[in-house]
């Protein structure tokens, strides 16, 4: 895993990444949503647009179908996605609440598109690493995580991003959500510290049911704290290198 996690974030130094966000929205917190295939990356976006009232309701019909709204083909654009139900190429929506904008680059979780997530990563201010809680053998307080979560963490780690949030996604459909949280989050912190890793936070979430995504849900899992957006509403932005002082 290692050299390919080199030599995937080597090749961002020389793509045009940091043109992939608008320079006009250098104001905005730029973030990507990334991890493992199918750990509901695009569905979590589609909650934040939705429930953020970012979403014009004829766009919403478009997704709609038999009553049943899918929230992931508010980002899956390319018609080979929607046709595969896969994110392949890195999708760009903005949104903003009262107190923040935002721009979000929904990663592609596949191991063979691994460059397109680096290339978002590479001009994004934070990270939100989804994990699917319904792929791991949450009743062990010894879990391992899936390599695409450890990879897609690290490779985050490697580009500098200023902050990341691990985000336990599908708890709604686990048996008891408050142990598998306790167990995922403690192998999230295990893993992190052994990789010099440092996490903003840990916060469980259902992209579905929007459980903690852009309203809070208390106690829900045996958690307190702030709904995702709370959290990427209250980090900093990166300092782009053109506002910093000239070195000689």
């Amino acid at each position: 895993m290692t050299e390919t996690i080199n030599s995937v974030a080597a090749s961002a130094n020389s793509s045009s990444a940091a043109g992939q966000f608008d320079a006009h929205n250098s104001s905005a917190l730029r973030f990507i949503t990334c991890g493992s295939v199918d750990d509901g990356k695009s569905t979590l976006i589609g909650r934040l647009l939705v429930d953020s009232k970012a979403v014009l309701q004829d766009h919403l019909a478009g997704v709609t179908k038999s009553g049943e709204t899918d929230l992931a083909l508010l980002t899956d654009g390319l018609s080979a996605e929607r046709e595969q139900g896969i994110t392949i190429d890195v999708a760009y929506r903005y949104f903003a609440t009262e107190s923040r904008k935002f721009i979000i680059g929904d990663a592609p979780g596949h191991e063979q598109y691994t460059r397109n997530m680096v290339t978002a990563a590479s001009s994004a201010d934070a990270a939100v690493v989804l994990v699917d809680a319904t792929k791991l053998d949450w009743r062990n307080p010894e879990l391992q995580l899936l390599p695409q979560t450890r990879r897609h963490s690290l490779l985050v780690h490697l580009l500098r991003v200023h902050a990341l949030v691990f985000a336990v996604n599908k708890l709604d459909a686990v048996a008891d959500p408050a142990l598998a949280f306790a167990h995922i989050q403690a192998a999230l912190q295990k893993f992190a510290a052994s990789a010099g890793i440092q996490a903003s936070a840990t916060v469980p979430v259902s992209a579905l049911k929007g459980y903690n995504v852009v309203n809070t849900e208390a106690g829900w899992a045996g958690y307190h704290g702030p709904s995702l957006l709370q959290l990427l509403e209250r980090l900093p932005n990166t300092p782009n290198d053109q506002d910093l002082p000239l070195a000689f």
